[in-house]
């Protein structure tokens, strides 16, 4: 980047870190960090700024504009930013709120709730646009879900607050949320399956069934196996 060019995405990540996060969809931690990877996803959400990449990220922490940021372990904040990053406690969320899950996920939210991919917080938004642009950067087609806020306020779901679009929880119960409906062979499908098969699992996680092993059986294609929206999906990504 030359000079000019430098200062003003100075300007423009010092607002997205230290202003206003939650314009962006994110969520910095306590101490004001945000994750690399999620603020360029970001961060190239802005036409202007498709083409950014971790490389311009250093360049501007190398150059004398880069001062008024501190970048450690993959993780990039503003020192001395103009807002708490410690959301607050509120009593008094919208009436609706809005989260967009994997399409994948989709049956297993319905049933069980919205429990954090990431992070310590389900991150829901005041408009289904910003649901959708956060949901965005995990699964191209996601689904949004209508969140019951203020109903579920009252039950006693504690919820979060940043700046005013994004709100936080560390749970939702199945009984506040709305959306499309599932298929029926996708509804089959959920009980087929026992309960603990649809619990989330940490990422790479594989189970062996007894008897079975880890190669392909020979003379042919393995079959495919699970609920339809499994077997639509794996046609999807071929």
């Amino acid at each position: 980047m030359h000079r000019k060019e430098l200062a003003r995405f100075a300007k423009f990540l010092w607002y997205a870190l230290a202003v206003r996060p939650d314009e962006f969809g994110l969520v910095p931690d306590p101490e004001g960090f945000v994750e690399t990877k999620a603020l360029l996803q970001a961060l190239r959400e802005e036409p202007e700024w498709s083409f950014l990449n971790r490389g311009h990220l250093a360049e501007l922490i190398h150059s004398p504009e880069g001062a008024r940021f501190e970048f450690q372990a993959d993780r990039l904040r503003a020192k001395d930013p103009m807002i708490s990053m410690v959301p607050e406690a509120t009593g008094y969320p919208p009436r609706r709120l809005f989260h967009a899950v994997r399409r994948r996920a989709h049956p297993v939210v319905l049933q069980h709730g919205l429990r954090p991919s990431r992070g310590p917080w389900v991150v829901m938004a005041a408009d289904a646009q910003m649901a959708l642009r956060i949901g965005r950067r995990r699964d191209p087609d996601p689904v949004i879900l209508e969140v019951r806020a203020e109903e579920a306020s009252r039950k006693g779901v504690r919820f979060h607050a940043t700046q005013g679009i994004l709100f936080l929880a560390e749970f939702v119960p199945p009984e506040f949320l709305a959306g499309p409906p599932l298929p029926s062979s996708e509804k089959e499908g959920i009980r087929r399956r026992p309960k603990e098969a649809l619990s989330a699992e940490p990422p790479g996680s594989f189970f062996l069934e007894p008897g079975k092993g880890l190669g392909r059986p020979k003379g042919g294609r393995r079959r495919d196996k699970g609920p339809s929206w499994m077997r639509r999906r794996r046609r999807d990504m071929e």
